[in-house]
């Protein structure tokens, strides 16, 4: 584990709650992604055209972006899981 990476976490019946209220299966910082901190790819910029990508909606379900707009304009929102 890298030294800065965040860490803090209070253990409860639901799982880990981190220091932003997120609640995970597992302690913070323990998970299997990275901590994404420093030098980090975050997208396309605001106003830039998104590349052919398939997505999963937050229910689950699989759709193909550009095909689900049918050329209208579209609010793509990322947001972060529990577990980094």
């Amino acid at each position: 584990m890298r030294p800065d990476m965040e860490t803090r976490g209070t253990r409860t019946d639901a799982g880990w709650r981190d220091h932003d209220g997120f609640v995970g299966p597992r302690q913070p910082g323990t998970g299997p992604r990275s901590d994404p901190r420093g030098d980090f790819p975050t997208g396309p910029a605001v106003g830039d055209a998104m590349p052919d990508v398939r997505c999963v909606s937050a229910d689950g379900t699989r759709f193909d972006l550009h095909e689900h707009r049918a050329g209208r304009p579209a609010v793509f929102v990322f947001y972060r899981s529990a577990v980094w």
